[in-house]
């Protein structure tokens, strides 16, 4: 029998709050802003659903039973399957494969050396179930929801089949799903491998999931390295994802290279693109154990550099997840491990609301490279730009960790970091933030802190992690590896009473600068004797003097040579552009944190006046840039936000 559903468990520890309160605000999310993935009954208002009527997996089904494997088998596209009342609570034991080679979509690479060639067609492998069309499974009508549970991969390792593949869009309603096992297979014949994507549920598709949970499934591909052997998404792995109120825990991906122990979003990658979102959802306890490790929670890809689509968390709970080292493989030439909560790989990613705590990243380190980061939040780096903005208000994001030290925000190469206030987090590191680039108003990246934050936080100061909430059943694979996976956690101390109730306006500053024709770049110089001016009582009355004479020396040049060169494609990796980035960097660590977390920020460029600033260079500012922000109506357990005159920071708000 199945526990509860993912709704009462989330609000199975909270005294008077209130399901139907939760179960409204999921409804209000879907009509407003999910309509167009799916969150609709699904098919033709004409065509009947099909009502499941048996717990029995079973071919063919016995006269007068109708099984969920018969009901997906004969649905018309787009129609939507029901449960009988009967089976409120029950569970579906899967032991027949329904599918042994799942087709959906997935990446090909071709070419000596190999490129990337796009999406087209991929065998998955082995599906207990399997759909080539849209499809609706609602066991909203059952109090307790229905259960989705493969029995052999538990049973008998050497039968491996994830639970459910959709080569369409999916939307499913208070179910479970369990038990799945994706494994990387040789295909017969050829040289490559099944992908072992989705342990649990598999989706080139939207995959819109109210009210649903996702627990002990998993990806392995063998333990052996190669273009089609990484393994995606231990829970969940969609091409676009919709969560309401789900729970995500206790999944994993193990290999050589890995991502997303508990969900994998590529974002829409072969089409326009697809905005994944989260709200009221939980993850946690979930794994990666891989030599390319990423993403311990969740993995975004964003659409990839085509289409940059973001991810959006709203009332979240991310936490205890884990990214480690797969200590069994050798190392490979190039190995890195990122992300313990969450890791965005590409596009946009905001979070709003959101408790983001005690996710760890473990891993092996490289001398010559930063190849750790981000134990709760790490954005990719690279010579190719793919991640563009970072947001972030109203949330917790502290006692994650990088090989046990406080990481908690890792923003890689994104473009802009914006904080929209009344954040707690503990350390933010910038170091490998996209260097200022003239043309794209980009002088000013790092727009932290505003109204109400406060970072180098204490978990325990914002936090009672001894209060936090228990799934009754799901046992952790991450952090807490064995015990009952954590829900949420209550605020306390400097989280509590913080947001004001009404909405207030966030202002944020971008500036660029351009060298007037036929005239020199001596943007650098000019800088560098506003930076000894401003902050001469901090930085010391020589600062910009030293630090020229510094950079000179290191990079054998005058700084009067060091320019940027365009090419808006390859410029990171144009050897020209070497001391432009050196300049940069240096910078930063000259300063050493001295000016707060994010050193040369909003105030300082936005003392900049527009127009000429000497004979060769001119400067753009813009101080107009604001942001109206309020706070949600409700928390994760479905609490009216503020509780009192002022809300709390984080996924949950305080009640007595």
């Amino acid at each position: 029998m199945r526990e509860k559903n993912a709704l009462s468990v989330l609000n199975g520890r909270s005294g008077n709050r209130s399901g139907a309160l939760v179960l409204s605000m999921s409804v209000l999310l879907c009509g407003i802003l999910f309509v167009s993935a799916g969150c609709g009954s699904g098919g033709s208002a004409d065509t009947p659903p099909i009502v499941v009527n048996s717990l029995d997996d079973v071919e063919p089904a016995p006269t007068g039973k109708v099984t969920l494997r018969a009901a997906i088998r004969d649905i018309e596209p787009g129609g939507r399957i029901v449960f009988d009342n009967s089976l409120n609570g029950g569970t579906i034991l899967l032991t027949i494969v329904g599918d042994n080679n799942s087709v959906l979509k997935g990446e090909i690479y071709a070419g000596t050396p190999e490129s990337f060639q796009g999406y087209q067609e991929r065998n998955y492998g082995k599906s207990a179930l399997y759909a080539a069309k849209n499809l609706t499974i609602d066991a909203s009508t059952l109090p307790d929801g229905i259960t989705l549970r493969w029995a052999g991969s538990d049973e008998n390792p050497a039968r491996p089949a994830r639970v459910l593949a959709v080569y369409g869009n999916l939307t499913m309603r208070n179910v479970a799903v369990t038990g799945g096992l994706s494994r990387a297979e040789p295909i017969s014949g050829g040289t490559l491998y099944t992908l072992a994507r989705g342990g649990g549920v598999a989706v080139w598709g939207v995959a819109t999931l109210d009210r649903c949970i996702v627990n002990g499934n998993r990806c392995d591909n063998g333990n052996v390295s190669g273009r089609d052997r990484g393994t995606y998404g231990g829970g969940i792995f969609a091409n676009g994802i919709v969560m309401i109120n789900c729970i995500v825990s206790g999944n994993a991906v193990i290999g050589s290279g890995g991502g997303g122990g508990g969900i994998y979003s590529v974002g829409g990658a072969d089409g326009p693109g697809i905005d994944s979102s989260l709200a009221g959802c939980t993850v946690s306890g979930n794994r990666v154990t891989a030599k390319n490790a990423y993403g311990g929670g969740i993995f975004t890809l964003g659409g990839g550099p085509y289409y940059l689509k973001a991810l959006r968390l709203s009332n979240c709970t991310i936490a205890r997840n884990l990214v480690e080292d797969h200590a069994g493989l050798p190392l490979p030439r190039g190995y890195f491990y990122r992300g313990g909560g969450v890791y965005m790989g590409g596009g946009y990613l905001s979070v709003a609301g959101c408790t983001i705590a005690e996710n760890e990243v473990q891993g092996v380190p490289n001398p010559a490279t930063p190849n750790i980061s981000g134990g709760g939040i790490a954005a990719t780096i690279g010579n190719a730009h793919v991640v563009e903005n970072m947001e972030i208000w109203h949330s917790v994001v502290a006692g994650n960790t990088r090989n046990g030290a406080p990481e908690d925000v890792y923003t890689g190469s994104v473009l802009h970091f914006f904080s929209f206030g009344y954040n707690r987090i503990g350390r933010i590191d910038f170091s490998q933030i996209l260097v200022p680039i003239p043309p794209w108003w980009s002088l000013d990246r790092k727009h932290w802190p505003k109204a109400g934050d406060t970072d180098n936080v204490v978990l325990t100061d914002v936090l009672d992690v001894p209060g936090a909430g228990l799934h009754p059943s799901i046992v952790s694979v991450g952090t807490d590896n064995g015990q009952h996976a954590v829900l949420w956690y209550p605020p306390s101390g400097d989280a509590v009473d913080q947001i004001p109730g009404g909405a207030y306006s966030v202002g944020y500053v971008l500036a660029q600068y351009q060298v007037l024709p036929g005239k020199t770049d001596d943007f650098l110089n000019r800088l560098l004797a506003k930076v000894e001016t401003d902050y001469s009582t901090i930085l010391g009355s020589n600062f910009g003097t030293n630090y020229r004479a510094a950079f000179e020396a290191a990079n054998g040049r005058s700084l009067n040579d060091v320019m940027w060169y365009e090419n808006a494609v390859s410029w990171p990796s144009d050897p020209q552009n070497t001391p432009w980035i050196n300049f940069w960097r240096g910078l930063d660590n000259a300063i050493a944190g001295r000016l707060g977390t994010a050193g040369l920020a909003d105030d300082f460029w936005g003392s900049y006046v527009s127009g000429p600033l000497g004979d060769n260079v001119t400067i753009r500012v813009d101080t107009a840039k604001r942001r109206t922000v309020g706070l949600a109506g409700s928390d994760q357990l479905g609490n009216p936000r503020p509780y009192g005159l002022k809300g709390d920071i984080g996924a949950i708000e305080k009640t007595p």
